[in-house]
């Protein structure tokens, strides 16, 4: 396999009849997969779809978008996933940064598609995915309708782009990372060796396709290996996963922390029969101690945690073996990586020291950021993709995830990573979920604020948040304030979105990044 493209294409020789895709009662085969993208990829053409055009898709988790994916890779086109999330100044923002040819939209999104369309810069055919259209009846199904199950003649080249993965936007607006085929399909075997991925498994994607979660990171990988891929729809349902493992016979899945919080904190978790899940890869976030705890304990399975970016593709891995000396790490770089953590002047750090994590752009890293020369100037340096994560060296290969350069807060000139009191304050008894940010403060410039999620049924007050700190922590490190939420913002990543939690405090100042 060279291209994405290749994936449908050789498992429908290798297992025709084998499950590919299954989403509720619903299933494709291999053969019925490659089938259904042959003949979209004949109807986009027809559209004037080329190599190098984009195409974009704004719909909720189905199988007709993993079938999307595939045509426009056959195209030798762009694959433009577009987060659900977005309201019509987002969307206007994407469609008119990555300026698609075709715009596939779910029947959800239909009016946000019809208030939008006319600030679109380009002319873009709107195709529905089902339901109403709203340019000329085009559809997906009358797109297909006719159209040769046979391949298209179209060579495509593995080291151009083949998707525009939008970042998170928990900074600014969003950048479009571009992706080829061969650093994908780099970044897949790394998945597949380094978390010991079969040649039976069945994957469940409960993440969003259009994020690199889902698409990327579980549902690619799984394809690629000739497995099953069991999709899930939108939001999470701890019932609806459970029942899902068990149903399905699930046996990986890759889930954030406050997934894995949500099931064990759910009083029915314990009914399901989840004995076939092996693997649970996990990621994206900061896991309190007694989550991973309680899961370990809950699900019986081997745990992985990843590390990466949407710029780097996944970088490191906490494997099973590893967490019992290294659980507090967040891992070491995977065999295809290549990272290093370096001091401000470029020179590695040492161990006990931190630094920023820089990667290699090849094999696993981003071409650069769509119509962004500067940004990616910035980012990409000398074939390093300067990440902004800052990490403190542990030895042996391993390193720990201290925060993010943007994040850092610097008060009274002592620098201070959010991480470190995170990890201290999720150990509190009272605290499901934790979030530090830095404040205005006349005095210091900044100071500390931990945003507090306490577990339901439990009252706690700021005093014991800044004790237990103190108890733990360097006098300048403790929180000055705490504010209490019933929930953190997050991306459809699962990370907490901290510019969201700091505007209020820094409408009208500038801070120190």
């Amino acid at each position: 396999m060279r291209v994405l493209g290749d994936i449908p294409r050789l498992n429908a020789k290798r297992y025709p009849q084998k499950k590919a895709l299954i989403m509720g009662d619903q299933h494709f085969t291999y053969s019925q997969l490659n089938n259904l993208a042959n003949r979209l990829t004949q109807g986009l053409l027809s559209l004037g779809v080329s190599s190098g055009d984009r195409v974009a898709v704004m719909a909720e988790n189905c199988l007709e978008f993993v079938v999307i994916n595939y045509a426009v890779a056959k195209c030798g086109a762009i694959m433009v996933p577009v987060n659900f999330r977005y309201k019509k100044a987002e969307l206007i923002y994407v469609v008119n940064n990555s300026e698609p040819r075709v715009l596939f939209y779910g029947p959800e999104f239909i009016s946000l598609v019809e208030e939008a369309k006319s600030e679109f810069a380009l002319p873009v055919r709107l195709v529905a995915i089902s339901g109403e259209s709203l340019d000329s009846g085009l559809t997906m199904v009358g797109l297909m309708e006719g159209q040769p199950v046979s391949e298209p003649s179209i060579a495509v080249d593995p080291e151009l782009p083949a998707v525009i993965m939008y970042t998170s936007g928990t900074t600014g607006v969003p950048k479009g990372v571009l992706f080829s085929h061969v650093a994908y399909f780099n970044l897949y075997a790394a998945l597949v060796v380094e978390g010991d991925m079969g040649r039976d498994e069945v994957a469940m994607v409960g993440m969003p396709l259009f994020h690199n979660g889902g698409l990327n990171a579980t549902l690619q990988p799984t394809l690629m290996m000739g497995n099953t891929a069991v999709i899930l729809g939108r939001g999470f349902d701890p019932d609806e996963v459970l029942d899902a493992v068990g149903r399905y016979g699930v046996t990986v899945v890759l889930w954030v922390p406050t997934q894995l919080a949500m099931m064990v904190n759910y009083p029915g978790s314990t009914k399901y029969d989840v004995s076939t899940l092996k693997k649970i890869w996990y990621g994206s976030s900061v896991i309190s101690p007694s989550v991973l705890e309680a899961s370990m304990d809950l699900f019986k399975s081997g745990f992985y945690q990843w590390y990466g970016q949407t710029e780097t593709g996944m970088v490191t891995v906490l494997r099973p073996e590893d967490h019992a000396e290294w659980a507090n790490c967040t891992g070491r770089e995977m065999y295809n990586a290549d990272i290093r953590v370096v001091d401000q002047e470029g020179q590695d750090t040492p161990v006990g020291e931190t630094g920023e994590i820089i990667s290699a752009q090849k094999p696993l890293g981003m071409i650069g950021f769509h119509k962004m020369e500067e940004a990616t100037r910035e980012t990409i340096r000398d074939g390093w993709i300067h990440t902004g994560d800052v990490a403190k060296v542990e030895g042996e290969g391993y390193l720990t995830i201290v925060g993010r350069t943007k994040d850092m807060i610097i008060s009274g000139a002592e620098n201070i990573y959010p991480k470190e009191i995170e990890d201290v304050i999720i150990t509190h008894p009272g605290v499901e979920e934790v979030a530090v940010i830095g404040i205005p403060d006349e005095v210091w410039g900044e100071s500390v604020c931990a945003v507090v999620v306490p577990k339901k049924g439990l009252q706690i007050d700021d005093a014991s948040i800044i004790e237990f700190c103190a108890a733990q922590l360097s006098g300048y490190k403790k929180p000055k304030r705490v504010e209490f939420r019933d929930e953190l913002p997050k991306n459809a990543a699962g990370k907490v979105t901290k510019n969201i939690l700091r505007e209020p405090y820094w409408a009208g100042r500038q801070r120190h990044v």
